[in-house]
């Protein structure tokens, strides 16, 4: 038993017992004569009783109170029980998904005023259900419960032209501080979701649990510390197995998906393959734009907060907040001060490149506002902490690091495990490029050393191609689409992919 408490259980029954049930032994010796040995081993053996009397009753007492816990367990289950058969769940649960839906379909984020701002591009204020409808394209909503979380998933079911749904599949995952409406800022022709969805594909974009068409919970409230308990670990685990499972539901089991995702969307893509290896033979393919799995070579001047993200976390977390960059924040700021009304360009442009890489001649200045409108939506603190360990992990891909007493505690060993990438069987193609400052060239050829089967790789034909241009570059059709669409014709209408084992 552990040490603090017995000492805690001998203190409550001392206290609690009374004088006819106990009685300590005779310490008068102390102020006499020294005891003889006799009197040594005569009072040692009172010690020794008194000791094992107390022992036994503060077991009594342990067994007396986990017998009241249990009771009130089975009380509390009972109640739930009936609780459970009198409502009805399913209504509840289906009640919920429906105001989530409504939420994240909702026509604008601004609220109606008798005279609105004029926009240049009102995509600004649009919500990403009301940016594809805008230019003439069906989105769905559709809504998957994941442990809790409400999230929403945005579609794209067919071409503009057409209302027949392909049977090819395309799930298109963000990255940080982001959501499906990376895949719709770059406009028709150029953005890459309505590419896929001219090219004959049947599109999904989901929406990382707590930003915000993803906000809901069915028990938490969004600003508890329960809500923003996870990183991309169990969006991983959970999430995307979940929503997977959703599609191969609707549209049958035999449905080819190809997973393509941005920065954080590739992190999440390999922890997943790794910790549900079936999910291997359930996609058909994995595109990593820009993939963000060793960060040890980064060259962002980020890359010098992650030492003190823990500390910031700390901080924000004893005030009560547990939401990593919400409007409020520094990065909120720059947001406010760069929309269409007192935009500096120069300034704005300048902290993207800065933290991105700069590429002025792919840099679309009018997406700029859209861009930093639709950037910036929460995440968690536990989240952003993840990162700053993958960076400081000297070249480890690896589950949170909670410190060496909880990793002992939780995973059995000093440091947390790494993922195991021997177990990604899919087949993986890599796009990076060279001017990315988040994804560099070191740790990309790293990743691809790391798996067991051969990926492809695709250099960006671009020397200041950066981190972003992957979702608003002027010259994306020539640059990247074109790419992804030969790639996946390929992938789709194949059964044996051109990929060569390691020996």
């Amino acid at each position: 038993m552990d040490v603090l408490v017995l000492l805690l259980l001998l203190s409550t029954t001392i206290k609690s017992a009374t004088p006819e049930s106990w009685s300590l032994p005779n310490f008068d010796y102390i102020f006499k004569e020294p005891p003889t040995i006799k009197d040594f081993f005569e009072r040692g053996d009172k010690m020794k009783s008194f000791v094992k009397s107390s022992y036994n009753d503060a077991l009594k007492m342990k067994g007396s109170v986990d017998n009241y816990v249990e009771e009130q367990q089975k009380k509390i289950t009972h109640k739930w029980n009936d609780f459970v058969e009198e409502h009805d769940w399913s209504n509840y649960v289906e009640d919920m998904k429906d105001s989530s839906r409504k939420i994240s379909d909702t026509w604008s984020y601004v609220p109606e005023v008798e005279n609105p701002p004029m926009l240049e591009n009102p995509d600004v204020v649009l919500t990403v259900p009301s940016i594809i409808s805008r230019h003439g394209y069906l989105c769905e909503t559709h809504s998957v419960i994941s442990k809790g979380y409400v999230l929403n998933i945005h579609r794209i079911p067919h071409s503009k032209n057409s209302k027949n749904v392909p049977s090819k599949t395309v799930l298109l995952q963000h990255g940080l501080f982001a959501s499906s409406a990376d895949w719709i800022i770059n406009g028709p022709g150029k953005g890459l979701a309505y590419v896929l969805a001219d090219a004959g594909y049947d599109v999904w974009m989901t929406n990382i649990r707590g930003n915000r068409y993803s906000k809901e919970h069915v028990f938490y409230k969004s600003d508890s510390k329960s809500y923003w308990d996870f990183s991309w670990h169990d969006v991983a685990l959970y999430d995307i197995p979940e929503i997977i499972d959703y599609i191969l539901n609707i549209k049958g089991e035999s449905t080819k998906i190809t997973y393509i995702g941005h920065s954080m969307g590739t992190t999440i893509l390999f922890a997943m393959l790794t910790m549900k290896p079936e999910y291997n033979h359930k996609l058909t393919a994995g595109f990593a734009l820009a993939p963000v799995v060793f960060l040890s070579d980064m060259k962002s001047p980020l890359k010098s907060l992650a030492p003190i993200a823990a500390h910031l976390a700390s901080m924000d977390m004893l005030q009560g907040i547990y939401e990593f960059i919400p409007k409020k924040s520094a990065l909120g700021k720059i947001s406010d001060s760069c929309n269409v009304q007192n935009m500096d360009s120069l300034v704005c442009q300048n902290v993207v490149f800065y933290m991105c890489g700069f590429n002025e001649r792919q840099f679309n200045k009018t997406l700029l506002p859209v861009l930093l409108a639709h950037l910036g939506t929460g995440t968690s603190w536990k989240t952003a902490v993840h990162f700053s360990q993958e960076i400081l992990s000297e070249g480890r891909f690896q589950r949170f690091d909670y410190g060496y007493y909880y990793n002992k505690k939780i995973y059995g060993t000093r440091t947390p495990p790494e993922y195991d990438l021997s177990k990604v069987t899919l087949p993986i193609k890599l796009f990076w490029s060279r001017n990315d400052l988040l994804s560099s060239e070191k740790d990309v050829l790293a990743l691809s050393e790391k798996l067991p089967t051969k990926p492809e790789m695709f250099l960006v034909p671009d020397a200041q191609f950066n981190h972003l241009d992957y979702l608003w570059a002027i010259d994306a059709p020539r640059l990247l689409n074109n790419e992804i669409l030969e790639s996946l014709n390929t992938h789709m209408n194949n059964n044996k992919y051109s990929f060569s084992i390691r020996f």
